[in-house]
């Protein structure tokens, strides 16, 4: 793996590396969307998804079809990247990451993640139902889309209030 030299990870101490992950913990509660971005064939490619996170990644729908879902699973390899939308430069946090593509075939898996995923859609309900309520006049995709985890194997997180481009590496899990 390439790394800018020039993005190096500013060093923190235990209290500090514990203060980074709840910070990018709450980050991650707050935030709504994650941009995943992969590549195939020097063609970069960027799509935003619902997600919500169940450690030790972050699951959300999409189309088996999905320029994202083929590039990601067969590069092997993804980069995400989840953000406090900002008006002002020094407000401006995230948190950068690479990691991998994977569809979620447990059963088991599947249903925790879902109830996760409604509480904090509810909206979504009537989009993933199997059968598509004939009252209802919105779009069915629940026989469309499928359940897939981008799992992050780095994650640095940045906050320009600890200085402009610093990174800091964090390890979600704790």
């Amino acid at each position: 793996m390439t790394r800018n030299p020039e993005l190096k990870a500013a060093p923190a101490d235990a209290a500090g590396a514990a203060s980074h992950r709840i910070a990018a913990q709450a980050l991650i509660r707050r935030a709504r969307t994650l941009v995943l971005s992969t590549s195939a064939a020097g063609a970069p490619w960027a799509a935003p998804v619902y997600y919500v996170y169940v450690n030790p990644g972050f699951f959300f729908f999409s189309s088996p079809r999905a320029r994202h879902i083929e590039q990601g699973i067969s590069a092997g390899t993804a980069a995400a990247a989840i953000f406090a939308d900002s008006e002002r430069w020094e407000e401006i946090q995230g948190l950068q990451m690479s990691g991998t593509v994977s569809a979620v075939r447990k059963r088991s898996e599947q249903l925790k993640v879902v109830a996760r995923f409604l509480l904090k859609f509810p909206f979504a309900r009537p989009f993933l139902e199997s059968e598509p309520s004939r009252k209802q006049n919105r779009p069915h995709v629940g026989d469309r889309v499928q359940l897939y985890v981008f799992v992050p194997r780095e994650t640095y997180y940045l906050n320009n209030r600890l200085g402009f481009g610093q990174r800091v590496l964090v390890d979600l899990n704790g």
